[in-house]
């Protein structure tokens, strides 16, 4: 399910939005920096700082995450089931341990958050729409707009 594309753009967006529901049944969206692909069908992110969402998992594992570069505009939607594993769990050690290399041994991973997918469909800017539009030129231009040099 997950493709080279689709794991390129977990990885330099950096940035990702996961969806869970309130117990009221408002919608809770949580920021994550820690997403990764897990394997072929699956991704994970370490709970930070996000109990809320964490218990909105546990209630209701239905979720989706939004992964957009904001350079070229573009992104993918992914729909799945979430799995919560707190210390103790194998996948929560594993995780834990990958997390610590990559953000220092004193970050705090209070659970390891497993998500089946059940769909995956990009997001693109309307910007797309124009022919005369490319990716290539959206960076530019955001790179621009941002200060951002390559």
């Amino acid at each position: 399910m997950l493709d080279d594309d689709m794991k390129a753009i977990i990885k330099q967006a950096n940035l990702s939005f996961v969806a869970s529901v309130n117990e009221d049944g408002s919608p809770n969206l949580s920021p994550k920096s820690t997403l990764r692909h897990y394997d072929d069908n699956s991704l994970i992110f370490a709970n930070l700082a996000s109990p809320g969402t964490i218990d909105n998992l546990k209630r209701n594992p239905n979720t989706e995450i939004n992964c957009i570069d904001v350079f070229s505009r573009r992104g993918y939607r992914f729909t799945g089931t979430a799995t919560v594993h707190s210390p103790g769990d194998v996948l929560y050690v594993e995780f834990n341990e990958t997390i610590l290399k990559e953000l220092g041994t004193s970050t705090k991973v209070h659970d390891a958050v497993l998500i089946k997918l059940t769909a995956v469909s990009p997001i693109l800017s309307p910007a797309y729409d124009n022919p005369a539009v490319t990716e290539e030129k959206l960076r530019e231009t955001y790179f621009r707009k941002y200060g951002v040099t390559a």
